[in-house]
């Protein structure tokens, strides 16, 4: 039994030390990206759309990290917190 535990305890740190990473390496890379965007606005409109996917995924990784998985149709918790989506999407 503790062995049990110990090894879903190990595996959720590991899962949450990923998703800190994550939030990290976008924090930094999407400051750059922005600096570099208002540097010349006109033509670098485009780096707005890179943050704005990436803040979607991170979003996305950490609902998975506290365990809600969003593509999963078989998640009760899912299913509670985005039930009128799921609705919409099977009409």
């Amino acid at each position: 039994m503790s062995n049990d535990l110990y090894d879903k305890t190990r595996q959720l740190l590991k899962e949450l030390n990923h998703f800190i990473i994550h939030v990290v390496l976008y924090f930094f890379a999407n400051l750059g990206l922005i600096i570099t965007a208002f540097g010349d606005l006109q033509k670098r409109w485009w780096i707005f759309f890179i943050v704005l996917f990436w803040a979607i995924l991170i979003i996305y990784h950490g609902l998975k990290v506290y365990g809600i998985d969003l593509l999963n149709r078989k998640d009760k918790r899912s299913r509670l917190l985005f039930g009128w989506l799921m609705k919409l999407t099977a009409s």
